[in-house]
């Protein structure tokens, strides 16, 4: 290669010909490689987030949000509606 070659971001070279989403709930890495078109995950990944260490403070406000709110979704077991609302708080970010 020549001195004159440019170096190629493929991230930047994809975005450039597509669309580029992240499915995870990894914020650090959104606000890293972003911007992304979407940032959505699977269950699985919200899983393995969720287990994080570095998320328990999410979980414990999710929790007692999620018992604030229990009465107005009573279909709705307390440990899912806890889940869902961590889920969405990471997602938001």
């Amino acid at each position: 290669m020549g001195s004159n070659a440019q170096r190629v971001n493929l991230l930047e070279y994809l975005r450039s010909k597509s669309q580029v989403d992240c499915d995870s709930l990894d914020i650090p890495l959104f606000k890293e490689l972003g911007p992304f078109v979407d940032c959505t995950s699977n269950q699985a990944d919200s899983y393995l987030e969720l287990l994080n260490p570095q998320r328990a403070a999410l979980l414990k406000k999710s929790a007692a949000l999620a018992q604030e709110l229990t009465s107005h979704y009573p279909g709705v077991p307390f440990e899912k509606l806890a889940v869902e609302i961590s889920v969405s708080t990471s997602e938001e970010r």
